[in-house]
């Protein structure tokens, strides 16, 4: 028995790993259906335009979502809240495999959405509490990695398993690989902060009191504008490269855009990095750098230049993650860092999703150099905002919450 106690890796170990795979299968299944659009349409006889309907709604639910499985991240055990979302996203997942019309697969998706906030949302709630201390942004850093290579496997293998097999069993196999997690779940480690003594209506009044903290609408500011800018210029990047003087197709565009899994060191990196630097000087390193990713896309004359672009793009906005989610957790009491954790990703995910739209227009009337000029002012403005929102804070403000999260700010030796 000794033996098999220093082989088996600690819970603070363990956990991490557990919850990034999860995470990465989570999101690979909100992100699946935008490579197989055609085959749906073809399957459920519907326009191949309005078949991209199935990913604006599980997009959609997943995110607003988040704000309904913080709050219970507060209160119950990640351990619990994660399995029975596993649970029913195997359940619906298999369902929508089976659907016959369109208006059933994108209920059964959109009710999957739901299901797999519950699974990121439990996972970014338990990092805090497990990571020992100084070392939280670096367990966030994973489950963001973990993020990035999610969105990766939906929009490619997806397509190559749908290519083979059908869309139907892409689909399935998805469900499948949840239903493995579940086994993996079952091995995370119960903790001591979940707040059982709360009900479920003072969980959700506490989240919403949240935001009336000056900086935590800060915080949740800087993702917003980040995210806003960010998601804007990826997603009109691919009508640049469409048009000339690229002229990519799909297949290519879809290369170029891999690059996008530089981010998967760039999080853990900048999550480790915080201790030594603190969370604020590692914002206010990759803010910039996300900028001078999306200046390089502007200008770039050759696929080359936009892999450049986008590399330092994906670095510095995963890189910016991990340290915002510290700052976070930093600014609000104990029984609230689910929550807040939360609700970051519901304002980043819900500011990406209004890019698209609102710059549409942008797009029609400017084209390209319209999108960049409002994605660069959204990133600029996310660096003065930093600016002012990191800013440590006086010692009566929150010594106690600082303490109890094990992480700082700023490093030890600038105290």
């Amino acid at each position: 028995m000794p033996a098999l106690n220093r082989s088996a890796p600690p819970a603070s170990v363990r956990a991490p790993v557990i919850g990034a795979v999860s995470t990465c299968l989570v999101v690979a299944t909100v992100y699946m259906t935008p490579p197989i659009f055609l085959e749906i349409a073809q399957t459920l006889r519907v326009d191949p335009v309005d078949a991209r309907l199935a990913f604006f709604y599980v997009s959609l639910t997943y995110s607003l979502s988040f704000f309904v499985f913080g709050p219970l991240s507060d209160r119950f055990q990640a351990k619990t809240l994660a399995t029975w979302g596993t649970v029913a996203l195997v359940v619906l997942l298999a369902a929508a495999s089976r659907a016959q019309s369109f208006g059933l697969f994108i209920a059964e998706l959109a009710a999957a959405g739901v299901a797999a906030a519950a699974i990121p949302a439990a996972t970014l709630a338990l990092m805090p509490r497990i990571a020992p201390p100084g070392r939280a942004g670096t367990y966030f850093g994973v489950v963001i990695a973990a993020s990035v290579a999610g969105i990766t496997v939906g929009r490619s293998a997806t397509g190559i398993v749908a290519g083979w097999l059908g869309w139907r069993s892409a689909v399935l196999l998805l469900a499948l690989l949840n239903a493995v997690c579940l086994l993996a779940l079952a091995a995370l480690p119960r903790t001591e902060t979940a707040d059982r003594t709360t009900s479920a209506l003072d969980a959700y009044r506490q989240a919403l009191r949240m935001f009336t903290r000056g900086r935590v609408v800060r915080l949740l500011g800087i993702g917003a504008l980040l995210f806003f800018g960010y998601l804007g210029a990826v997603t009109f990047l691919t009508f640049r490269l469409a048009d000339p003087p690229f002229g990519l197709g799909a297949s290519a565009i879809g290369l170029v855009s891999a690059i996008g899994l530089g981010a998967l060191f760039g999080a853990p990196l900048s999550g480790a990095m915080i201790p030594r630097l603190g969370a604020r000087r590692v914002v206010l390193a990759a803010l910039p750098t996300a900028l001078a990713g999306i200046l390089v896309l502007a200008v770039a004359p050759s696929t080359p230049l936009v892999a450049v672009g986008l590399l330092l793009v994906f670095l510095g906005v995963f890189s910016c993650q991990p340290a915002v989610l510290v700052l976070l957790s930093e600014a609000v009491p104990a029984h609230n860092r689910g929550s807040a954790s939360s609700s970051y990703m519901l304002t980043c995910l819900c500011s990406g999703s209004l890019s698209t739209m609102a710059l549409g227009p942008v797009w029609r009337s400017h084209a390209w150099p319209g999108v960049i000029t409002v994605a660069c002012a959204a990133i600029l403005a996310a660096i003065l905002l930093a600016l002012h929102a990191t800013r440590p804070r006086r010692p009566q403000e929150g010594d106690a919450d600082r303490a109890a999260a094990g992480t700082d700010s700023v490093p030890t030796s600038k105290k």
